[in-house]
């Protein structure tokens, strides 16, 4: 069994846990990263695996407006609660590809490129407005960077320019 079976079969009986559990007390996540942290493993393999490229950044207890229940709840009693504030997003350096190649995203948005490639291989990040020094990615790495100011940015990793590129938007 490889390590991604199990991974994938941890996060899948730790979901049905959470799912039992009841936990009134605010999640106490490692989600405040710093753009000068890089290079790492992030602590939960499995926080890209799922394909979704967008995360809150901050995490906050919804509450329910008890005049007007129908209003903020579906048929099954879930509270649907819009997400505010500054969102994370993900770049996955894999299969020699930038997945997802485009972003856009608000001013004050995180993206976090993460080097998953098979075969292991270390990648050069490179900003072509210099927003950034080339970064070196280890496998397994990461590279942050908040974007505060509006425009279009682009990147690519040196070497594989073609199929490793993209566009970050920020609105």
């Amino acid at each position: 069994m490889n390590i991604r079976s199990i991974t994938i079969f941890l996060l899948l009986a730790s979901l049905i846990v959470a799912g039992c559990v009841s936990d009134d007390s605010q999640d106490d996540t490692d989600e405040n990263i710093t753009e000068g942290e890089q290079n790492e493993t992030p602590a939960d393999e499995n926080e890209t695996m799922n394909g979704e490229n967008e995360t809150p950044a901050d995490e906050e207890t919804p509450t329910v407006d008890n005049e007007t229940p129908e209003e903020n709840t579906s048929g099954n009693g879930v509270v649907v609660v819009p997400a505010t504030g500054p969102m994370t997003y993900t770049v996955n350096l894999e299969n020699f590809l930038a997945l997802p190649a485009n972003l856009t995203i608000n001013s004050g948005d995180t993206v976090v490129w993460f080097n998953r490639n098979s075969p292991t291989r270390n990648f050069v990040l490179v900003s072509n407005e210099g927003l950034w020094e080339d970064q070196t990615i280890g496998y397994r790495g990461r590279h942050i960077h908040t974007f505060n100011e509006t425009g279009t940015y682009t990147y690519k990793v040196q070497g594989y320019e073609e199929r490793m590129k993209g566009t970050i938007n920020v609105i």
